[in-house]
């Protein structure tokens, strides 16, 4: 790889993945589970078994709570040691796709691939999260090109070169599965071994057709051998230490049941995921519209689907069908169908866009200013949603919004005024410079405020206001991330009847509540000291809605601490 084009792609990644990462808060989501277990894992020491709220946590494999327990290590618990991980794993995934598009197209396919993966909306959200699916999605990246090129791309090299292609897909592959589990495998088996198996059937290849299968099974076998050595030995560490039943519990509850049954997520449509990669895949999504004329000339037989473009529709068609099928849904599952369409879609932009220079430009292309200026009404569109919701951005300066709104408004502008210039060559450099700003508005405009988060805020309030040998408890707010700030366990309350029983203990007892629920308790004569309360939006779960209709009053939270004991009785100041 030309070291320049990696230089300048980390670079890309450092502005989009990486500033920012401490901030916000961790979050009341998912992320708060791999957060806080990492946590447990370093001051416990225990490096085997996960835990969070101090019970085990048998949900995933061990990988990501290891990377975050290690960065915690090397710099300090905190919300940007958690999500390192993750912003790694985008690096990784960058470097990976522009590789493999360089290594089957060119150096300028390669490197914008690399460029599109780096500023897509998709993954700069979960690279800012503390989520092991970025890392399952490097990974498979990783071990699906790798593969590629060891059993279905032809040979360019001798059978050592071949076997250390191989050697790098099993160490992904065994990765993978310590991520996240058998999807980790299961997605680039489906990918590349069907292409690998026709590709014995090819004309002009050495051998028989049984030769060559021989040959293949004893590539899967090397696989298979690097995987197993990677990933079983954690695997059979827990079943000693937990018995077959973690077993049972991980594949049947965790992965099957998953995948089949609503025990998990609700039921979403089939087609769920088209909007969702449309959206990952943004601002580039309007770029798409590049594929149309290629696919119209297959389509008319004036042209031939290419091996490589077999490949890559592969790639990206395997984990869509899969994740599509599955009853458990959720937007971030389908990240692994990202590195291709954006191999796919770099190799379409830059056949659009290669006569001419930028010195002398093409004339101008109504295609190109069509989706530039689409790209850029995106871009203008997010400019007006983060203004309109200023209303729910408590403790955000009203020129901080002001200045974030007008930073992507102008950056659309920009790329909608480039897209029907005589510079339409410039239009991927300004898409990318335009992603940069949104990222970054987004970060520190919406999803973060200057100081103490609500979360932040009421930790303090909890240790200020009992002895540590106190219980606290939680009901439907906070539910996740209060222990990483509080770093003792909190009791879960799952109904206002348990609250009401929680709060009417002999001993001194906090709890955390929603304004709207804690009228349901005092109805039920409780007696109650309000500690403190702090208003509260959850950005862990933000949706496209909530910009579209700001409304404090449906948006913003009012979490109450309460508790049964005076401060008197609890023995704390009262000031």
């Amino acid at each position: 790889m030309p070291a320049s084009r990696v230089v300048l792609l980390v670079l890309l990644c450092g502005l989009t993945f990486f500033v920012g990462l401490g901030r916000p808060a961790i979050t009341d989501s998912d992320e708060a589970f791999y957060a806080e277990a990492a946590r447990e894992m370093v001051v416990s020491g225990d490096w085997l078994t996960p835990y969070y709220n101090h019970e085990h946590r048998f949900e995933k494999p061990v990988l990501y709570y290891w990377l975050a327990a290690v960065a915690y290590l090397v710099v300090g618990i905190g919300e940007g040691a958690a999500r390192f991980p993750s912003a790694v794993a985008g690096v990784v995934l960058v470097l990976t796709t522009f590789a493999g598009a360089r290594r089957w197209y060119d150096e300028r396919t390669g490197f914008l691939a690399g460029v599109i993966t780096a500023t897509s909306f998709g993954y700069i959200a979960v690279a800012r999260q503390a989520l092991p699916d970025l890392v399952l999605a490097s990974f498979m990246t990783l071990a699906t090109w790798t593969a590629f090129e060891a059993l279905v791309v032809p040979p360019a090299a001798g059978v050592s070169r071949r076997r250390w292609w191989l050697v790098a897909s099993g160490l992904a592959l065994g990765a993978a599965f310590l991520t996240k589990g058998p999807v980790g495998i299961a997605l680039p088996a489906a990918i590349v071994g069907p292409l690998a198996i026709r590709r014995c059937w090819d004309p002009g290849r050495d051998g028989s057709v049984a030769d060559r299968l021989r040959r293949l099974t004893g590539d899967v076998v090397i696989l298979a051998a690097v995987c197993i050595v990677v990933a079983a030995p954690w695997f059979a560490a827990m079943t000693a230490e937990h018995g077959v039943a973690y077993l049972q519990r991980f594949f049947i509850g965790e992965n099957l049941e998953r995948f089949a049954t609503e025990r998990y997520n609700v039921v979403r449509p089939v087609w769920y995921y088209l909007p969702i990669v449309a959206g990952g895949l943004l601002p580039w999504s309007p770029l798409t519209v590049f594929w149309w004329g290629p696919v119209l000339r297959v389509l008319q037989r004036a042209r031939r689907v290419r091996p490589v473009e077999l490949w890559l529709l592969s790639w990206a068609a395997v984990p869509l069908v899969f994740f599509s099928v599955s009853i458990g849904k959720q937007p971030r599952y389908v990240l692994a169908v990202l590195p291709p369409l954006a191999i796919l879609l770099a190799r379409a932009v830059v056949r659009r866009l290669r006569s001419g220079t930028p010195a002398a430009p093409v004339v101008r292309d109504p295609l190109v200013a069509g989706a530039g200026v689409l790209s850029g009404a995106v871009l203008c569109l997010f400019g007006g949603l983060v203004f309109r919701a200023q209303v729910l951005l408590q403790g955000v300066s009203a020129a901080t919004v002001i200045a974030g709104a007008t930073g992507l408004v102008l950056s659309g502008g920009l790329v909608a005024w480039v897209a029907v210039s005589r510079r339409q060559q410039r239009l991927p450099h300004t898409l990318a410079a335009a992603s940069v700003v949104a990222a970054l508005a987004v970060q520190y405009v919406v999803l973060s405020r200057p100081g103490p988060e609500p979360v932040e805020d009421l930790a303090a309030l909890v240790r200020t206001s009992t002895s540590a040998s106190y219980p606290y408890g939680r009901y439907a707010v906070f539910a996740r991330n209060l222990v990483f700030y509080l770093e003792r366990p909190h009791v879960d309350l799952a109904s206002v009847e348990q609250v009401v029983v929680f709060l009417e203990s002999a001993e001194p007892v906090l709890a955390v509540v929603a304004e709207t629920d804690l009228e349901q308790v005092r109805a039920r004569g409780v007696t109650l000291h309000e500690v403190g309360r702090v208003s509260y939006l959850n950005t862990g779960n933000l949706r496209l809605s909530t910009l579209l209709w700001p409304d404090p009053d449906l948006h913003l939270q009012t979490i109450v601490l309460v508790s049964n004991r005076s401060a008197d009785e609890r023995g704390v100041s009262s000031r």
